[in-house]
């Protein structure tokens, strides 16, 4: 596995079962070490996304905004220290205390300005390519507020000030925002798909979050860029190498302390920079040396975070939709940190140690709980444990367990910790003043036998639920034998549940066969971790394989008959249910009788109607009905 696709593993596992998309790039000295784009574009058709989408990164853009301020700067075009107004004289508010609002000031956050012109924020399309129609909107509204305080007197964080940069370059230069930008900045260093909404490059297509519209903006300076990943780490190599888009003089300025307070124990708002968000970064976790400069951005479809750490020569860039709901953050310095350690053999972990690679290699694998099965992730000093269904959906149980010499930490103070025993290799959690032993680490068994392998892939159905019986309305009405991979000799019995079930979801009971015919849930937990283990027992009647197991009888799915309208009526009592195979559109339901139950599954053996607690019935195009 390269880098690559270790370090998208370890994403993956902090991702939710329905998400969008979410992309990430790496550059040590100027180079992409690792780049990826998983999920898709958020379309209908649900594309698969590629490294050539492009993501909003709403406030990063601050950072454009302020080296084509700073190009200007170069140029003697544009003081810092300058008032603002006398650049945009159109310019006005209530307040006269605007006439002191200089460049500096916007760039920041110490401008007193409102904060954020909230119309046309995002849209759904933009106008003129040169915003002069917004612009005109942007000063309509600042001509009806008042400041905060005297300029200078705090920063807080603020978009007015940047928007005002943004009209700053427009108007100075002779040129819209985005071709300035375009021919200055993006595409001398070859980032062709870093433009504003007014300029996008068709050839890199957009994200958009599923169920929502593309999301466009007039604001441009303060958060209009949309980029690749790949990109904005072109840009952000700037600020680590000498080049000819800007000045060292200008990125010595913007990574200043420049930020103001009047509260003395007051450590962020000092931390502003020129656009930004903090050039003094310190991060418990990570050692990131010096001159860190980072800056995030946010809209109302994306999340995003680009780090510059000179002692590494390292860019990070990453950017999410918000249904992924990561801390984009904190994930980009995990993956950071996993690279350095795999590839240059450097540790950056300050507060916790990384896994020692003697107890990876005893204690990874899979773990089993009676209906679930459990696999460990170890990278750098974290442990995550997913539970992996057989039909390869995974969902993370416990995220980012921190190792710190002895056990695995969670957020909430929860410990957790390996023991081998002379019965089996154990994992342990602390619960509350409690040790529990949570799971029990799957073994070889002897080899499966042919007739065991035969039954790997059958669907078996139950056929002897009853009328009153809850249970069988949530769950068990049907399973799968697969077999339990990276195992020896071990099978598990998947059970259907309804539909994305909130209570139990999948059941899936791990056991060895005993003898050609039966089986044996053998695992030795004790507490809770061995508890509702499944013994199947297989036998034959009439040519018909079926099977008994955790207290149903089910029968194999290869002997139903195809359903042709029958009713109750027509069909004798008997202590087998009837049940029927669907191969067509059922689009009404048969009349039930009095103490009687039927029950309509999907193909995936889900119970999506039952007559015990009827809801509304959508017809089913196959699947399998059972009248009860």
């Amino acid at each position: 596995m390269d880098i690559r696709q270790r370090l998208s593993e370890i994403l993956k596992l902090n991702l939710p079962k329905k998400y969008t998309s979410v992309s990430y790039a790496i550059m040590v000295d100027g180079e992409i070490v690792a780049a990826d784009a998983l999920g898709t574009d958020g379309s209908k058709e649900k594309r698969p996304v590629t490294l050539q989408h492009t993501y909003n990164v709403c406030s990063i853009s601050k950072i454009f905004c302020t080296v084509a301020v700073m190009k200007l700067v170069e140029q003697g075009k544009v003081e810092l220290d300058r008032p603002i107004c006398e650049y945009l004289p159109q310019f006005t508010m209530l307040d006269p205390r605007y006439r002191q609002i200089t460049v500096r000031h916007c760039l920041n956050h110490a401008s007193g300005l409102p904060g954020t012109q909230w119309k046309h924020f995002s849209a759904v399309h933009v106008g003129q390519p040169d915003n002069q129609e917004y612009y005109d909107e942007v000063y309509n509204y600042l001509a009806k507020c008042y400041l905060k305080a005297d300029p200078g007197t705090y920063s807080v964080y603020c978009n007015d000030g940047f928007t005002l940069a943004e009209m700053l370059v427009a108007k100075v230069s002779g040129m819209s925002f985005g071709e300035f930008c375009k021919q200055y900045i993006t595409e001398p260093i070859g980032a062709h798909s870093t433009r504003v909404s007014t300029t996008l490059n068709p050839e890199y297509p957009l994200i958009q979050e599923s169920g929502k519209p593309k999301e466009e903006f007039y604001l441009q300076g303060c958060g209009g860029f949309t980029t690749t990943m790949t990109d904005l780490c072109k840009f952000g190599n700037l600020f680590l190498t000498e080049n000819s888009i800007i000045s060292e003089e200008s990125k010595a300025e913007m990574r200043k302390m420049q930020g103001a307070t009047f509260l003395p124990e007051d450590t962020a708002s000092t931390r502003y920079g020129l656009g930004w968000d903090n050039v003094c970064v310190e991060d418990p976790e990570f050692d990131l040396g010096e001159q860190v400069q980072l800056k995030g951005g946010n809209s109302f479809q994306f999340t995003s975070k680009l780090y510059i750490l000179p002692k590494y020569h390292a860019v990070l860039t990453i950017s999410e939709t918000h249904d992924c709901k990561m801390d984009v953050g904190l994930e980009i310095l995990r993956l950071f940190a996993v690279y350095l350690q795999e590839v240059k053999g450097i540790s950056i972990y300050q507060k916790y140690q990384p896994v020692p690679q003697q107890l990876i290699d005893q204690f990874d694998g899979i773990y089993l709980v009676p209906s679930q099965i459990y696999h460990t992730h170890f990278f750098g000093t974290d442990l995550t444990i997913t539970n992996d269904n057989t039909s390869g959906e995974r969902v993370a149980v416990y995220k980012n367990l921190k190792y710190d010499g002895t056990n695995f930490v969670a957020e909430n103070g929860e410990k957790f910790f390996f023991r081998s025993t002379p019965q089996g290799t154990y994992l342990f959690t602390t619960n509350r003043g409690k040790v529990v032993p949570m799971a029990m680490k799957a073994e070889n068994h002897p080899a499966l036998s042919e007739q065991w392998k035969q039954r790997i892939g059958k669907r078996y159905l139950a056929v002897d639920l009853t009328e009153q019986d809850i249970v069988c309305g949530e769950m068990m009405n049907g399973f799968v034998i697969r077999k339990l991979d990276g195992v020896e000799g071990v099978l598990v019995a998947s059970f259907s549940s309804v539909p994305d079930g909130e209570i139990y979801g999948n059941f899936e009971g791990a056991f060895a066969p005993e003898d050609e015919f039966r089986g044996n849930g053998f695992l030795l937990t004790p507490s809770n971790g061995s508890r509702d283990l499944l013994c199947p027992c297989f036998e034959e009647r009439d040519g018909v394989e079926y099977c008994y197991v955790g207290s149903y009888l089910y029968k194999e799915e290869g002997a139903l008959e195809d359903y042709q309208g029958q009713q109750f009526a027509d069909l004798p009592v008997s202590q087998e249910n009837n049940l029927y195979r669907l191969t067509d559109r059922l689009e009404s339901l048969p009349e039930v009788p009095v103490g009687r139950r039927l029950m309509i599954l999907n193909e995936k053996m889900e119970a999506v109607y039952d007559s015990q607690n009827p809801k509304d019935y959508k017809p089913v195009e196959k699947g399998y009905i059972s009248f009860i």
